[in-house]
């Protein structure tokens, strides 16, 4: 018997315009959303229901991603980027009254209207940045994984905070330069400006990583070229060098893998490779793998390691999966495309939204996850396992068979290898077929 095409597990119906950003975040147990309207929607991955809704940004979200696993950063149209305070035990005083229930209550000067929760988490850090390109911002740990990066952990766990991050966002007067910021200082350490002479047009996407010589910056351009910086020693002294590192970025690689402008650049999630991906408004997808050490002395052309063309125009939203294998796109004409990212070949096209789809996340199915829950399922098989009682912090109880079913339930939706998808119509489509 032949078999039907694939079906989403899941659909998520609560957003009334469509949904830019997705992000799976604190080990699965939640999927984070953000519409056009500047909606934010916590969704749990075990009942597929919202557990706090809020306005975040005055327009649209271009992206979310997650600092710790209680802060989530968003990215807004409305030139702000945004650090919220999103602790699970915080989260049932917020509203989960959906976008798409009803019109948003009458905002007091406190930030809630009378007789309703909150209507926001408690914000940590606002940052001004320019989001003119449509271009979504990068973050990174400042510290790459070691010796150092360990002592500054130790550090900022001492002094209540978390690991501080690298972000890289489109400046705001020179359409083709970059900035990056330092989390939580909020300042602007360094900057990446256009070359005059050689004009790309807007900065389109860009992205962050640690290699083993360095931290890097690849970013795609209106016109379809990418660029790779490199953050070098400079002589003392150089204006360049904002924040009086001794560093600063220089370019180091240059390709032009697209003819129309580049809509996502992506560094693999494995921390072992130096390898990236882009995709366009054309039809084509870029592989490119970086040398093992970057030339700092001149601009030297980049080829791809290997290049597609897909015959489907509008493939933006590209997200990886943590383990490198494969990655999905999101369709101007409602397709999401699966690609192996060994042979670059397409795995499945899944059909189900009736418009374009703009957004697409992988949960996370790295071997620490998996391990995380496995440490967690071995706790049920104790006879005196425990739960902090209700409303009694520090104080806990004995789980009883309903706790219990719970934690089994959350336990199986985090090891499921989700693909999310969100696009024009509102919803957001659960997809587990890899």
């Amino acid at each position: 018997m032949e078999q039907g095409p694939a079906v989403p597990a899941y659909v998520l119906r609560g957003h009334e315009a469509p949904v830019h950003a997705l992000h799976f975040y604190a080990d699965n147990a939640f999927l984070a959303s953000g519409d056009s309207d500047g909606w934010v929607v916590l969704w749990s991955l075990s009942s597929k229901r919202p557990v706090a809704v809020w306005k975040a940004h005055e327009a649209g979200i271009l992206q979310i991603q997650h600092w710790t696993h209680d802060r989530l950063i968003s990215h807004g149209r409305d030139h702000k980027l945004r650090v919220w305070q999103v602790r699970p035990e915080l989260l049932a005083s917020l509203s989960r009254k959906l976008p798409v229930e009803a019109e948003a209550p009458t905002v007091t000067a406190s930030g809630s209207a009378a007789g309703l929760p909150p209507t926001q988490p408690w914000l940590l850090h606002a940052l001004s940045v320019s989001a003119l390109n449509f271009c979504a911002f990068a973050m990174c740990d400042e510290h790459a994984a070691g010796e150092t990066a360990a002592a500054a952990a130790a550090a900022a766990a001492v002094a209540g905070e978390a690991p501080s991050q690298l972000i890289a966002s489109p400046n705001g007067l020179d359409s083709g330069g970059i900035d990056i910021f330092q989390l939580p200082s909020e300042k602007r350490v360094s900057q990446i400006g256009s070359d005059k002479d050689d004009p790309t047009g807007m900065v389109m996407a860009v992205s962050l990583w640690h290699k083993e010589d360095g931290l890097v910056l690849a970013a795609g351009y209106e016109d379809g070229r990418v660029m790779v910086y490199a953050h070098v020693h400079v002589h003392q002294g150089d204006q360049s060098d904002l924040n009086g590192s001794g560093f600063t970025w220089k370019k180091v690689l240059m390709s032009k893998p697209h003819i129309q402008p580049v809509l996502s650049v992506k560094f693999l999630p494995c921390k072992s490779k130096s390898q990236f991906l882009t995709s366009s408004a054309d039809a084509r997808i870029g592989k490119f793998s970086l040398p093992t050490i970057l030339a700092q002395t001149a601009v030297n052309e980049m080829q791809p390691e290997r290049a597609i063309n897909t015959k489907h125009a509008g493939q933006q939203g590209l997200s990886v999966r943590s383990d490198g294998k494969i990655f999905a796109t999101a369709g101007w004409d409602g397709r999401v495309r699966i690609y192996s990212y060994r042979t670059m070949k397409q795995l499945a096209v899944l059909k189900w939204h009736k418009a374009g789809v703009y957004s697409t996340a992988f949960a996370d199915i790295s071997s620490e996850n998996e391990n995380e829950v496995d440490a967690y399922n071995g706790s049920e098989e104790q006879e005196h396992t425990s739960s902090p009682a209700a409303g009694t912090p520090g104080v806990s109880r004995p789980m009883n068979a309903l706790d219990l079913i719970k934690q089994k339930r959350e336990d199986k939706a985090r090891r499921i290898h989700w693909l999310a998808a969100g696009g024009k119509d509102g919803k957001i489509s659960l997809w587990d077929i890899y």
